[in-house]
């Protein structure tokens, strides 16, 4: 399993490697104002030019503040420009507090899946869906846990000239072979 590296433009430039799983910490991470603000708390992570992000689990505990609810807590995770999916852990509990959730979900079952950009960057905005606090108070915050993204890497053009060279050895034995059927018969 790999462990989140935020990106930066040194990170970037320098990484191949191919994830198959990111784990991102959310503790301590404040819920501050709705999607878009310049206070919320912004993450990038490098997965891969052209990646999918095929599914999240989480297993977080949250708390929201009194006079805002569980249910607004959000994390958006998109590529840089802001394609991708908005998730509520909280769904329907119109309460504050502090609570547990875990789960996952496959995003193809919702046709969710989508890719990032050719800069490999998965971001992550932690924001709250409906401002109920003076603006740049927080609304709540992740105390502890992880969101953990299944990632569909995009091959290496390496890849495909190893498949490709793979099919030209397996044409050539095949011609051979027929054509030392042929002789024989």
């Amino acid at each position: 399993m790999a462990q989140a590296m935020s990106a930066n433009t040194d990170t970037v430039a320098g990484q191949s490697i191919a994830m198959q799983e990111l784990q991102v910490d959310v503790t301590g991470i404040l819920n501050n104002d709705e999607r878009g603000a310049t206070s919320n708390v912004i993450r990038d992570f490098y997965v891969g030019a052209g990646a999918s992000i095929t599914s999240l689990e989480w297993n977080v505990n949250v708390t929201s503040y009194a006079g805002s609810y569980l249910s607004e807590m959000q994390v958006t995770f998109s590529d840089t420009s802001g394609y991708g999916v908005t998730f509520t852990p909280g769904d329907g509990d119109d309460f504050d507090g502090t609570t547990d959730y875990a789960g996952f979900q496959d995003l193809a079952e919702i046709g969710q899946v989508f890719a990032v950009g050719a800069d490999g960057i998965l971001r992550l905005e932690f924001h709250d869906g409906f401002k109920d606090l003076a603006f740049d108070e927080p609304e709540g915050v992740w105390n502890s846990g992880t969101l953990t993204f299944g990632i569909a890497p995009v091959p290496e053009p390496s890849t495909y000239a190893m498949v490709l060279g793979g099919l030209l050895v397996v044409s050539s034995a095949l011609k051979r072979r027929h054509a030392v059927k042929t002789a024989l018969a």
